[in-house]
């Protein structure tokens, strides 16, 4: 693995796509698919061997009127060979744009992460989503929302299950041709124990370096307000990552 990154990177450097540029061509529809994929890799030696690898994995259907979006998410650390970190996530959301302003949604999200207690969490959500700026320079959105959670905890920590909410805010601003910072807030409240609500925020600034490569670096918060047996109530994710769009 320590090989193949470095070997990742100069493929990205040097196998640009090159096109010839006809004047007269008429220009190509946008794609109604889009995809991502994002990989990061971190190894360091010497008095502590550590490595921290990382997979994103996105792909959307523009609505028209219906969208689709699907992402996965992998990553994993270790320290002299013993595993510190593991986290599987996957879902996907369907919406139904009704106008330049309102759409509705609803969707299924799966998690692992047995460091912070939870062998397996299903969220289901429904709600509408708000375009408050529509762009170009910047966009803005909000989510409102239902949530189902089931919730299989590591032993001997209790299985739960319950209706909560979802708020959410989606915010990008291209800051060049070439620059763009995104931001991503998600709260979920749970109605049947108010103090045991968590949120999520994942922050991205993405630099191209052609149409299919960019560069990203991404942070990450995790906060649980209750969280499950002794774990700490806060996990944060720095990474660097490689992107290619397809």
């Amino acid at each position: 693995m320590r090989r193949a990154f470095p070997l990742l990177l100069l493929l990205a450097a040097f196998s640009f796509p090159a096109s010839a540029h006809d004047p007269d061509a008429e220009p190509e529809p946008d794609p109604l698919w889009q995809g991502t994929a994002g990989l990061s890799f971190l190894a360091t030696g010497g008095n502590t061997d550590t490595q921290s690898f990382g997979v994103d994995l996105g792909f959307e259907r523009l609505p028209d009127p219906w969208g689709l979006s699907i992402v996965a998410r992998f990553n994993r650390a270790e320290e002299d060979g013993v595993t510190t970190a593991e986290r599987y996530i996957a879902g996907l959301r369907g919406s139904r744009t009704l106008n330049d302003r309102w759409s509705y949604f609803a969707g299924l999200q799966g998690e692992q992460d047995e460091f912070a207690g939870i062998d397996l969490r299903l969220v289901a959500e429904t709600g509408v989503v708000y375009n408050a700026l529509l762009g170009p320079e910047h966009l803005l959105s909000f989510d409102l929302g239902l949530t189902w959670t089931d919730e299989d905890r590591v032993p001997p920590n209790p299985d739960v299950d319950f209706i909560g909410g979802i708020l959410g805010l989606d915010y990008a601003w291209k800051i060049s041709e070439t620059a763009t910072f995104t931001e991503r807030l998600l709260v979920y409240p749970n109605f049947d124990e108010s103090d045991d609500w968590r949120f999520d925020s994942l922050t991205a600034l993405t630099a191209a370096l052609s149409e299919r490569y960019a560069i990203q670096l991404g942070y990450e918060i995790r906060y649980r307000n209750e969280p499950i047996g002794d774990n700490d109530d806060t996990d944060t994710l720095a990474r660097a990552s490689l992107v290619v769009n397809f």
